[in-house]
């Protein structure tokens, strides 16, 4: 009997050690984020997604103790940028700085599109939007909308120019809208960036642009450029002066582009819930609420990534109809 007792000792605390040592040699889940993440935005530096995404990295930053690093991968309406991201390992440690344009419209603009939006993303939040304001040179001779319109009907056979950052971006499609509502003629001149756009615009070569509230403000406040009309449901608190489309009998025109953070398919969903929780305390922040209200945007949170899913499952269809009814292709 002794013998089978102590046998049968051995043999449990043989069980207990074997188990220890299984234990040990498992390796042990890692807390994330244990190194820098890198945001990337899919549009030159200066731009609203651009600002946006620099000033919610540096809240978040504190919040995770790890540094979020922002790195620019602009060209083809914020395609390459949103391609790169898609193809990244989900892992939590490359994000995007998507906007409407990358995941809204270039669905329908291009047809050789090398990521989906929806297939392709793990949605987070979205963070801000920002309405879209029509600029004209201070030597065009026109100080209203109306007045701009006007003009645009006198000059059928020579239509007046408008620049932006490249087709189907939100610079062109709002200039459809524009054109489709008032019922006039409007010729594009696409560039490979916005900055180059305003260039010409600037310079009096190009007639208008549609840009955001921080790209052309600073502009507008050194007297280059005039205001005409801003495409928000109401005034910017930075453009007072500036009335809204609906004011001016074309809510059609309306639009703003949201710009919202996004990981690569299959990111852990735990991951995915750290994400969202920093990012949605950080847009509480009165600092940054400050800080968009200064760029002219505004703070657009979701609840939780399901309900920014839904929402960015509507934008592609309604967006993506407007595109098709503009006939904008970029290929």
């Amino acid at each position: 009997m002794k013998n089978l007792s102590y046998l049968f000792h051995c043999a449990a605390a043989g069980l207990l050690l074997g188990l220890g040592a299984a234990w040990s040699g498992a390796p042990a889940l890692a807390a994330y984020p244990d190194k820098p993440i890198r945001l990337v935005v899919p549009f030159p530096a200066g731009t609203a997604a651009d600002i946006s995404a620099r000033r919610i990295a540096q809240v978040m930053s504190e919040s995770l103790k790890q540094s979020i690093v922002v790195e620019n991968r602009g060209g083809a309406g914020g395609a390459v940028g949103s391609e790169y991201v898609a193809k990244a390992a989900p892992d939590g440690y490359t994000l995007l700085a998507g906007t409407l344009n990358t995941h809204a419209m270039n669905p329908a603009i291009y047809k050789d599109l090398s990521y989906d939006p929806i297939r392709d993303f793990e949605p987070i939040t979205r963070i801000t939007t920002f309405p879209n304001v029509l600029v004209v040179p201070a030597s065009l001779k026109v100080n209203t909308l109306a007045e701009l319109i006007a003009l645009a009907k006198q000059r059928e056979q020579e239509p007046l120019t408008y620049g932006s950052g490249g087709v189907g971006t939100t610079a062109h499609l709002s200039a459809v809208l524009l054109g489709q509502t008032a019922d006039v003629k409007l010729l594009h001149i696409p560039y490979q960036g916005t900055s180059r756009a305003m260039t010409d615009v600037l310079a009096g070569r190009v007639d208008m642009i549609f840009g955001n509230v921080p790209v052309v403000l600073p502009y507008v406040k050194e007297g280059r450029l005039k205001a005409l009309t801003i495409t928000s449901t109401e005034r910017s608190p930075q453009m007072p002066d500036v009335p809204t489309v609906a004011e001016m009998d074309m809510k059609n025109a309306e639009i703003s582009v949201w710009i919202a953070l996004f990981a690569p398919k299959n990111t852990p969903a735990p991951i995915i819930d750290t994400l969202s929780k920093a990012a949605l305390a950080a847009l509480e922040s009165p600092a940054l609420q400050a800080g968009y209200a200064q760029d002219g945007g505004e703070v657009q949170k979701d609840a939780t990534p399901a309900d920014f899913a839904a929402a960015l499952k509507s934008d592609v269809e309604r967006w993506g109809e407007v595109v098709r009814q503009s006939g904008a292709t970029a290929n």
